[in-house]
């Protein structure tokens, strides 16, 4: 295994000692390159002894003597060169394991790669590291990680990931803490098991790993109808909702005594199914979640305050039509009644109940293009419909289901533009053609 080079930075070093395009980097310093971790550290060194393979199947060994602080100049093709750590558990609430067997193969992929968790901040469970993988996590100080960790009950962790070293969860943190490694961490909540006085032990264990532990996000497991053959799961109810929102709540009032701030954070999901506001900004402290839906919309409704500020008290007539979930028309709808003051702008929203998966799944980022289609139907031809770009696949027009925009477009008939969730991209679309 190597990385592949995807291009050379003219003026370096690379490119004086004829490194090229199309060329892999295997090794500096004996060390092999597995990843782009590997190599961000190895180019760290003064002399270099870089093994490259060319094409044409040669090997190339140079010697390379730079500045501490000058860079190696060659940009690598992604960011792991080795295969992917994929998950080994049989979690009783994965997501993968509910979507339809005839979707892309990308999307039944179980990432459980610590790397991707320190890159991009993909959650982990820690189940399947080798003493290898530690010993890199902590001689890197790779900071911070990402963990799915749901219980600290070791029985009932061992239960929810279907993996013998779920049980390990304490040993694990405690290496972590003990090494200075900060950690965000998630508890995906499935009532009857690891809520109630499971919960409550969870969070004041994690809350005794602080500074390490820097954030304990919880968001309430997701259902799919594809749930054939897997164990029997029951979702959260409102008055659930309500009650974990209220013993949430008396735990930040704690944690912002102790330790200066919130530390255990709620889904929006859970305001939205409750039937309540979500909390102010200051609730959110950091908004370290917010990949995990914690604080998105608190961020739209303070960002769209901003751009409130300068929204005009008139303009052309213009009609617009916004696609979104159903649960994000609770997020959309103060911003669309706002909007409707502007003389001349008429916004409504179209809500898409969500038949591909099942109607239990209500965000807006797994609509389908198929479930799109048949919500606009033929009553948009013509006119101005705003796609989220969060329903897409990243760098591409296509949705869950595979059918692109160009499809939808096709389809409908509609001046479809696909637009980011951000409260200035969304008043910018609406104001402007």
């Amino acid at each position: 295994m190597a990385a592949p080079i995807q291009d050379v930075i003219p003026g370096s070093i690379a490119e004086d000692i004829g490194l090229e395009t199309g060329d892999s980097l295997y090794s500096i310093n004996g060390q092999i390159i597995h990843d782009i971790l590997d190599y961000q550290f190895a180019v760290q060194d003064v002399f270099l002894e870089v093994e490259v393979h060319k094409p044409n199947g040669e090997t190339w060994l140079i010697e390379v003597e730079k500045e501490e602080d000058e860079e190696l100049g060659l940009i690598l093709d992604g960011a792991i060169f080795d295969p992917m750590k994929v998950c080994r558990n049989r979690c009783l609430f994965c997501f993968v394991d509910q979507l339809p067997p005839d979707l892309r193969p990308t999307l039944q992929i179980k990432d459980d790669d610590y790397r991707h968790s320190f890159l991009f901040g993909n959650f982990i469970t820690l189940t399947n590291l080798q003493q290898s993988d530690w010993d890199k996590i902590l001689a890197m100080r790779l900071s911070p990680l990402y963990i799915s960790i749901h219980a600290m009950r070791p029985a009932v962790r061992a239960r929810m990931l279907k993996h013998k070293k779920g049980l390990n969860i304490r040993e694990d943190l405690e290496r972590l803490y003990r090494s200075g490694i900060e950690i965000h961490t998630q508890i995906v909540l499935c009532p009857g098991i690891n809520d109630g006085e499971v919960l409550e032990e969870t969070i004041e264990q994690l809350a005794g790993f602080y500074p390490s532990v820097l954030s304990i996000g919880i968001v309430p497991v997701g259902l799919t109808k594809h749930r054939q053959g897997l164990p029997d799961l029951k979702p959260v109810t409102p008055e659930q909702a309500a009650r974990l929102i209220t013993r949430v709540n008396a735990y930040q009032q704690r944690f912002r005594r102790e330790y200066g701030l919130g530390l255990v954070y709620l889904a929006d999901e859970f305001y939205l199914n409750a039937g309540q506001t979500v909390p102010g900004s200051s609730y959110y402290d950091s908004f370290e979640q917010l990949e995990n839906g914690i604080g998105l919309v608190r961020l739209l409704w303070d960002e769209f305050a901003q751009a409130e500020k300068g929204l005009p008290d008139a303009v052309p007539p213009r009609q617009t039509h916004i696609v979104t979930g159903v649960s994000g028309t609770i997020a959309l709808q103060p911003i669309v009644e706002r909007l409707n003051q502007v003389a001349g702008v008429a916004v409504h929203l179209i809500p898409v109940v969500n038949s591909f998966l099942g109607s239990s799944i209500t965000v807006t980022g797994l609509l389908t293009g198929g479930d799109i289609i048949k919500t606009l139907g033929n009553q948009y031809q013509g006119k101005n419909v705003l796609l989220p770009e969060i329903i897409l696949k990243a760098g591409e027009e296509l949705l869950l289901d595979d059918i692109s925009v160009a499809d939808i477009i096709r389809a409908s008939g509609a001046e479809i533009r696909v637009v980011p969730i951000k409260a200035r991209d969304l008043v910018d679309a609406v104001l402007h053609k």
